[in-house]
């Protein structure tokens, strides 16, 4: 399939809106403040009003939106403007939620119920698990970086690094989806672990649907695009904990290898 991959190396993405701060950084807007900051609700960088005239102006021009909401606060006036554009203007589109980080079980059923697309990044588990776990605690950190919520509620879950935040490395995040333990070494969030499988498939099948282009990548089947890398072990048979030493051996775009490891590579 090399002769259709060149028309496609260049797209216009989403519309990306930033409705909130940062976990680590004690910004994202929360309803419940962070833990030894009792006047702490995170920071919206726009009003509820103000994001909802702007999504659904997008929405109404047919866009895609990309909407960075961490804290559950965030999310809430995220899924609230989605909702409102839909209604005033119902039509098939995968907008989308990057981080969807504290999210409750209600907000994970309207997220599926929407068709909105929460966008997870497993290697902040390992970056900043541990102090996540400091800034909302154990109880808040379960619903964290959800997963399998996610996958349970029927949703097709893609998979992202947020790179250059942090590694741009798939298999660190693969690795961290799946172990869910956090660099300083505490289980994070342990009942939202996924399998080897459902975490590739994420950062495979369910990123390429994410941009609606599954239909061209993110599985080796024919009539998709030959792109796919060669791993130094089986990803599927090897211990889990060891996901995130593995290296790309052969890289293959459109068909043609434009990556190849030597031997004697470290």
């Amino acid at each position: 399939m090399a002769g259709r991959h060149s028309a496609h190396r260049l797209r216009v993405g989403p519309v990306k809106i930033v409705s909130d701060g940062s976990l680590i950084g004690r910004s994202a807007a929360v309803h419940e403040c962070y833990c030894g900051e009792p006047d702490n609700l995170g920071v919206l960088q726009l009003t509820p009003e103000e994001l909802h005239a702007a999504l659904v102006a997008y929405h109404m021009a047919g866009w895609t939106v990309a909407t960075h909401a961490i804290g559950d606060r965030a999310i809430d006036h995220v899924l609230d403007a989605i909702a409102e554009a839909q209604r005033r203007h119902p039509r098939e589109v995968r907008h989308r939620i990057e981080h969807f980080a504290i999210a409750s079980d209600e907000q994970v059923r309207r997220c599926a119920d929407l068709g909105v697309i929460p966008v997870p990044q497993g290697v902040f588990i390992s970056d900043f698990g541990d102090g996540i776990l400091e800034a909302i605690g154990p109880e808040r950190s379960a619903g964290t970086y959800r997963m399998r919520s996610l996958l349970d509620a029927g949703m097709i879950v893609p998979g992202s690094t947020d790179s250059p935040v942090s590694d741009a490395n798939p298999l660190v995040s693969i690795h961290d989806l799946v172990n869910r333990v956090t660099g300083g070494g505490q289980d994070f969030a342990p009942a939202e672990r996924v399998s080897v499988a459902e975490a590739l498939t994420a950062y495979t099948y369910g990123s390429a649907y994410a941009v609606s282009r599954e239909a061209d990548l993110g599985r080796i089947t024919p009539g998709r695009l030959a792109d796919f890398v060669a791993l130094s072990e089986d990803i599927l048979a090897i211990d889990p904990a060891g996901i995130r030493d593995l290296h790309v051996t052969a890289t293959v775009i459109g068909g043609e290898v434009v990556f190849e490891r030597g031997e004697d590579s470290a």
